[in-house]
């Protein structure tokens, strides 16, 4: 059945039915002749990339993987099982990198007034509706009237993703959209600085792959173990941090699983560069402990979002630090329920350290200055409110004052949109860390939307943390960070709360995404 259709979709031309069928001969073929399976999923993935290089709009491109991963992890599976871990990385490294591989190689996105005015008009608009209908909702007691204005928003939002849509088709740049081809493996040991450990992860059904990577060698270390049982306990231990509850059983069966089997051999390693998938997107890996030490002990800690992120924060890694410092605190959101004292002191802390700083807070504190000026900044520090949208993580905003026609909200699609140089971005806000993963394993949301604006790395936080803690963070981590690189300011500020405050739901929260340096 599978060879017919082959036939009749290459006949045909008909892409979508060609790499089915060749999926479905390949899962005839894996017992019996491994290698002629892996072929034909060689050629099913060409396939289903070449139909994916035609959509040009990364917002379609986002959930195209969601019925196709299944031909990426048998054929990485396979590459295992055949003895070619390498292989097996690379194709891993494909299956889950391409969309924002792609945004970063083509600098694609724009929300730039000088396209269709309508549509601009119209996205704002939008906004401005989506935002007084949350406030509304929120505040309604009259169940009935609540249920209509929770579909009017639901509306509002499914319209703005609409045009949203249509910006990107209506913008020329897109025209030079090309696929950008994921590092290969020798490529990526070769870029990885002596004393650096990269440990990659993929999540299958039943089995967990970690690979230890290396200048001089990449190991692959597999483990059985189901994927849904893990994610119960990834979240498990999440709760129990977020709500400062006893964690130490959670945080040491995470230990084992993700940290002890790859840890021989590390004598030398300074730094440990981490490539989550799935839910580990969501784990501070900072928090892990073997019983007596936490992994914050050993290790400066950095994050990508895939292998193929290292090149570009690295080509975009400058000599000599842009020290311009732009520190945000408290903007003032018309409400004082909101109000953010401490991080007024935390954003004057930081000028004892970098005094080529401008201090915006309270009304000062516009979106429509931020917007204007930030491309001006190596240092940009954002201590406000933040707000994660897992339906819509473009909506995703930092809460700003408002200004003019601007509603305040700095968000992921707008963010986009910026040209930005800076060396680092501090989001010292609740939950600005968080993203939703797509089915590509991209992870929408504040983080992705600054890199790709072209920051060199962020810090951002997993969880809602206290402001005291927060405070002491952020000052020791600024009080380190000029002498020091990022990772390690990161590491002696978390260490520093942590002698203070020793539940891991103090200081685990921070992560570094990006350039480590």
């Amino acid at each position: 059945m599978y060879q017919e259709s082959l036939t009749l979709s290459d006949s045909l031309a008909i892409q979508e039915i060609q790499w089915r069928a060749l999926y479905g001969q390949a899962r005839i073929e894996e017992k019996a002749r491994p290698e002629e399976a892996i072929r034909l999923l060689k050629e099913a993935v060409g396939i289903i990339e070449s139909i994916r290089s035609n959509i040009r709009i990364s917002r379609l491109k986002d959930g195209f993987l969601s019925n196709k991963l299944m031909v990426y992890e048998t054929l990485c599976r396979l590459l295992a099982d055949s003895g070619k871990p390498v292989e097996a990385f690379e194709m891993a490294e494909r299956s889950r990198s391409r969309n924002f591989i792609d945004l970063l190689g083509s600098q694609s996105f724009s929300l730039d007034p000088a396209m269709d005015r309508r549509l601009y008009d119209r996205y704002h608009a939008l906004k401005e509706r989506i935002e007084t209908l949350k406030q509304q909702t929120i505040q309604n007691t009259d169940a009935e009237e609540r249920k209509r204005q929770e579909a009017l928003l639901k509306k509002a939002i499914s319209d703005l993703e609409t045009v949203m849509i249509e910006i990107q088709a209506s913008n020329p740049r897109l025209s030079s959209l090309v696929a950008v081809e994921p590092l290969r493996a020798t490529e990526l040991q070769q870029m990885i600085e002596p004393g650096v450990a990269l440990i990659s992860y993929y999540m299958l059904e039943n089995e967990l792959f970690c690979w230890r990577i290396l200048p001089q060698e990449i190991r692959l270390f597999r483990q059985k173990i189901n994927r849904k049982n893990l994610e119960e306990t990834l979240l498990d231990f999440r709760r129990r941090i977020q709500n400062l509850e006893p964690f130490e059983k959670p945080s040491h069966e995470l230990y084992d699983i993700l940290i002890k089997p790859v840890l021989s051999g590390m004598d030398n390693i300074k730094r440990l560069g981490i490539i989550p998938h799935g839910h580990l997107h969501y784990l501070s890996f900072a928090t892990l402990s073997d019983g007596t030490d936490f992994l914050i002990d050993r290790f400066p800690i950095f994050y990508l979002p895939s292998a193929s992120v290292l090149k570009y924060t690295k080509e975009k890694r400058i000599s000599g630090k842009n020290l311009d410092v732009l520190a945000i605190g408290n903007p003032d959101l018309g409400n004082l329920n909101l109000d953010l004292p401490f991080s007024e002191h935390e954003v004057h802390s930081i000028q004892w350290n970098f005094p080529k700083i401008t201090i915006l807070t309270k009304e000062r504190a516009t979106e429509k200055w931020v917007v204007d000026n930030i491309d001006r900044f190596g240092i940009i520090h954002l201590a406000s409110h933040g707000e994660f949208d897992p339906v819509n993580p473009l909506l995703s905003a930092i809460k700003l004052a408002k200004e003019g026609e601007t509603d305040g909200n700095l968000e992921a699609a707008e963010i986009f949109g910026l040209k930005l140089s800076a060396d680092l971005v501090v989001l010292s806000a609740c939950q600005t860390g968080l993203g939703k993963i797509t089915a590509g394993d991209d992870v929408i949301g504040l983080n992705r939307a600054f890199l790709y604006a072209g920051t060199h790395a962020i810090i951002s936080s997993l969880w809602r943390v206290s402001d005291i803690s927060t405070a002491m963070m952020i000052k020791t981590f600024y009080r380190e960070y000029v002498d020091k690189n990022k990772a390690e300011s990161l590491r002696l500020a978390a260490l520093h709360v942590k002698n203070r405050y020793p539940h891991p739901g103090y200081w685990g929260a921070f992560t570094l995404v990006g350039d480590y340096e």
